[in-house]
């Protein structure tokens, strides 16, 4: 009977292994879950990390943030054919 709750210790401890990121990894994968590249695991182990580490969710939230808000200006934003004039001779003028 002993012998079962030492092997229960063991596997815990290769699951929490597992499951357990750094917040530098679970920031990389924020990025990448952003992307539509997370696999299972990834998935599992940045929900885990989620679950305990209020900065990762914060880095999350204003990942998010400022990714809605980038699309948002780069679908609206183009110069016109005047600022793009000027600013190649302003450019001509450095060089």
């Amino acid at each position: 009977m002993s012998g079962k709750k030492l092997d229960q210790p063991k596997i815990n401890l290769i699951t929490m292994g597992l499951f357990t990121i750094s917040c530098k990894k679970a920031t990389y994968l924020v990025s990448k879950k952003e992307e539509g590249k997370l696999n299972w695991i990834e998935s599992i182990q940045l929900r885990s990390h989620m679950a305990i580490c209020s900065l990762c969710r914060l880095f999350e939230q204003q990942s998010k943030f400022i990714t809605k808000h980038a699309k948002h200006l780069h679908s609206e934003s183009s110069l016109s054919e005047d600022q793009k004039r000027k600013m190649e001779q302003a450019l001509d003028q450095v060089q």
